[in-house]
């Protein structure tokens, strides 16, 4: 985890390493109760949890068959978004190479935002709305999804805050937002596992999320916390109302150093 937050101020990055083919999107228990709440989503509300852009019939075939060459999906499996969807734990988007448009995917456990909303645009426009993360890192973006090699898959983390930890935060389900100070093991630092993997016709990418209440970082993580406040405390205006952080920035900063001062450990962050 303390690689999670790599600066002590906050800045729009791209942090990629290499992972191993097939395994971010392999089942982590089987049975498996996050795939049990993914279907839960997928039979209560499909039409927020799947989207596809008219023409892109054959991205969703390419990931098809690469789940189908990692020994995911069975014989009995149709190419279909349904059909991944309901066998991977992950969350995915299909982005075209040509064009850098979100063809589709199935997203049961959103960050506040909407897969239909973002299908058919381009990334440009879907980052569009984050206040300067185009500017910082958006040529990178581009470059590292043009020359993404086939036959491996990079890995990176984002990050955010949520008043739950809630997986699926999709905005028409109007989830709870920090509205003022609450205590630190109400607040959970809300981290998406991202995978990037090379398809035919464009990249798939994974999502997974996992939240962790930033009392259990402070106790487990007391570098990961000093960089959370530091980030939080430098973090542009128009940002925090972006990522819907606008409360937690007045506060948060200091009643994490002070949680760490109470465990005795108050050293700088780096």
């Amino acid at each position: 985890m303390d690689d999670l937050l790599a600066a002590p101020d906050f800045a729009w990055t791209l942090r990629l390493r290499r992972g191993g083919p097939g395994s971010f999107f392999a089942r982590q228990q089987n049975p498996s109760p996050l795939l049990k709440r993914r279907n839960t989503w997928l039979d209560r509300s499909p039409e927020l949890c799947f989207a596809l852009a008219a023409g892109f019939q054959s991205l969703v075939e390419d990931a098809w068959n690469q789940a189908k060459d990692w020994g995911q999906l069975g014989e009995e499996s149709e190419p279909t978004l349904e059909s991944i969807g309901r066998h991977w734990e992950a969350d995915f988007l299909l982005l075209d190479s040509a064009t850098s448009v979100v063809a589709g995917g199935c997203v049961c456990f959103p960050s506040s935002w909407s897969l239909q909303e973002s299908t058919g645009k381009t990334l440009d426009e879907v980052h569009g709305i984050a206040p300067g993360l185009t500017e910082q890192i958006g040529d990178k973006i581009h470059r590292f999804l043009m020359r993404l090699p086939r036959g491996q898959v990079f890995l990176r983390e984002n990050w955010g805050l949520t008043r739950t930890d809630h997986l699926n935060y999709h905005p028409e389900l109007d989830r709870p937002r920090i509205e003022g100070a609450v205590p630190l093991d109400t607040v959970y630092l809300r981290i998406e596992h991202q995978a990037f993997v090379r398809l035919p016709g464009g990249v798939l990418l994974g999502l997974r999320i996992d939240p962790v209440s930033v009392e259990e970082v402070v106790g487990q993580a007391p570098e990961t916390a000093r960089r959370l406040a530091g980030q939080l405390a430098t973090m542009p205006d128009d940002v925090a109302r972006y990522k819907g952080l606008r409360e937690a920035v007045r506060w948060m900063p200091e009643a994490i150093l002070g949680a760490l001062r109470d465990r005795g450990d108050d050293r700088p962050s780096p």
